[in-house]
């Protein structure tokens, strides 16, 4: 049985920039070019107990996630016999049989265990050959990334984030599993998305969270590495590169606020909280085109932690929770504008008109059009005031 690999089918999705908010054939094609993609389905700390699985998805098929003896595997979830999910609850234990016949899998996805096989196939379970659909995976810290993999699939996980990498893997080496909270959106996944790209609402959007002077829109540089992207405010240009190599040597330490941008829905956030700093992982998934999911995990940056005490990471954790409630203000501010936006969505037909401080949802979509294999959309480029010259790295 051949494995299945995302459709190339390309709808008429150019006469709109919006089109995969609003028309599902549009929406479709871009969740099956997205599903080639490294994208996160979950934490080694979720499954780590010897046949732990979880359930996820990519682009729009859903998949899952198992451990299996000192390995992890991924498949789609989806019996090679008659199709029915093999996993129908988010996350348990147990070998990989099929609960509609009870056809198993070995740890490679293959059908070695048939019932009455030779009775009703006129072969055995071997020379049936019936395999689950695999899914590539890699991990990056906790972090467990799969893709389809298809021909052009020739990036190994490090290769795509590049100098990416070795900051995710600083910010994920943890020794527990983090908190973690999900909040519901009634908007296209990538209005969430461009909204924690844009340092222009904040006067208006956040007045009582983030302060009328909107103080992180001053002195910024914005990062550029492959399809992915930082912030940094206050940075020198070279900045980005001493961060990647202290945190490839294990030296580095935080002193200021960062963000990062993982094409395609993955972002990673360091702010300080009293007395110490925070890492907060965002992932925006698509449900529909008009509804989406965030997820979010937080918890007490792990650089340096072997050098704390038991009380203060304690302490710590207390930090991350409360930080989690003002998280969660501001999440809830921009959602509001996502669903507003989303309602009108049927009128959105050409690109925004993109500010200074919106530089990065222009790179974003940039990389965006190329996943979809569509040519590029023009963007009105501005000359810069209080932003740095971006630097591609």
């Amino acid at each position: 049985m051949s494995a299945a690999t995302p459709s190339d089918a390309t709808p008429s999705m150019t006469g709109s920039w919006a089109r995969a908010f609003i028309d599902p054939a549009a929406f479709s094609h871009e969740q099956n070019r997205l599903a080639r993609y490294w994208t996160v389905l979950g934490l080694t700390t979720d499954i780590p107990k010897d046949n732990d699985w979880i359930r996820s998805t990519l682009g729009d098929r859903s998949v899952f996630v198992q451990r299996l003896g000192d390995t992890i595997r991924a498949f789609e979830n989806r019996c090679a016999h008659r199709h029915f999910p093999l996993r129908n609850a988010d996350r348990g234990n147990g070998v990989m049989r099929c609960a509609f016949h009870h056809w198993q899998y070995d740890k490679q996805g293959r059908a070695v265990g048939i019932p009455r096989c030779p009775e009703l196939f006129d072969k055995t379970p071997r020379e049936l050959g019936a395999t689950l659909n695999p899914v590539e995976i890699a991990t990056c810290g906790i972090l467990i990334f799969g893709r389809f993999a298809t021909p052009e699939s020739n990036q190994s996980l490090e290769e795509y984030l590049g100098d990416g990498f070795p900051i995710l893997k600083a910010f994920t080496s943890l020794d527990k599993a983090p908190r973690r909270m999900t909040r519901k959106v009634k908007a296209n996944w990538r209005l969430p998305l461009h909204i924690s790209m844009d340092d222009y609402h904040l006067v208006a959007v956040h007045p009582s969270t983030f302060g009328k002077n909107g103080y992180l829109t001053t002195g910024v540089t914005y990062f550029r590495f492959g399809d992915h992207c930082a912030y940094f405010p206050g940075a020198e240009r070279d900045a980005f590169d001493k961060m990647v190599a202290e945190c490839r040597d294990g030296t580095y330490d935080p002193h200021r606020f960062r963000i990062f941008h993982f094409f395609p829905n993955l972002s990673a956030v360091m702010f300080q909280a009293p007395g110490c700093w925070i890492v907060m992982l965002m992932q925006y998934r698509a449900v529909a085109m008009d509804k989406s999911e965030i997820r979010i995990w937080y918890y007490p940056a792990p650089f340096q932690a072997h050098k704390q005490s038991k009380s203060f990471r304690r302490y710590t954790e207390y930090v991350a929770l409360g930080a989690s409630y003002y998280m969660t203000r501001v999440l809830g501010e921009d959602n509001v504008v996502n669903e507003q936006q989303q309602a009108i969505a049927v009128q959105i037909a050409e690109p925004p008109l993109l500010g200074h401080h919106e530089e990065r949802i222009g790179w974003f979509e940039e990389a965006y059009r190329r996943a979809m294999n569509l040519p590029p959309t023009p963007v009105d480029s501005r000359v810069r005031e209080n932003v740095e010259k971006p630097a591609e790295v």
